[in-house]
């Protein structure tokens, strides 16, 4: 089995969303150890959407079902479509999804998208996947992946009422 980490490392010149805050590390001495301060934002780095990045009322990152971050998933390369077999996609090369290719991917049962890019789409397109509670996943280094079938694990850290966590994900190849 082959094990690809698709996350992206994070430090203090990685690229962020324009207006995010930007990640630091503060390494200090703790007694005889030594530990660091972090300042993030929830969307730094490859990271997992929650609805409620856009709805109050939303389910929060912490509660997002195991069954949508530990799948398997298709990668697929823009412009190619995913095949309607599976229920998580991750796009290479994404460019931002159309209304029109959102609603057809949530009529094709899709619970889990991902991305190669700073986001899935714009306000539009958040709103319709997150209402739907699609698991969105921002921000992937998809680089050296084939398109294919993988099993993905995408666990966000268990902030508890949290928009959106930073993420580990990574996919496995029989």
């Amino acid at each position: 089995m082959k094990i690809y980490d698709v996350s992206i490392g994070l430090h203090p010149e990685m690229t962020i969303y324009p207006g995010d805050p930007e990640f630091l590390k503060t390494p200090m001495k703790a007694g005889e150890s030594y530990i660091s301060a972090l300042s993030l934002g929830t969307h730094t780095g490859t990271h997992i959407d929650a609805p409620a990045h856009y709805f109050p009322d939303g389910k929060t990152v912490d509660l997002i079902d195991f069954d949508n971050l530990i799948i398997p998933v298709e990668v697929v390369t823009c412009p190619r479509l995913p095949s309607k077999k599976y229920q998580a996609v991750l796009f290479k090369n994404a460019v931002p999804l159309s209304m029109e290719i959102a609603e057809k991917l949530l009529c094709n049962g899709v619970r889990t998208l991902g991305c190669d890019a700073l986001s899935i789409g714009d306000d539009e397109v958040h709103r319709l996947l997150l209402k739907e509670e699609v698991v969105i996943i921002e921000m992937l280094d998809l680089s050296g992946i084939s398109d294919g079938v993988y099993q993905m694990i995408a666990l966000p850290l268990k902030i508890e009422g949290a928009d959106a966590s930073p993420a580990r994900v990574v996919l496995l190849e029989e």
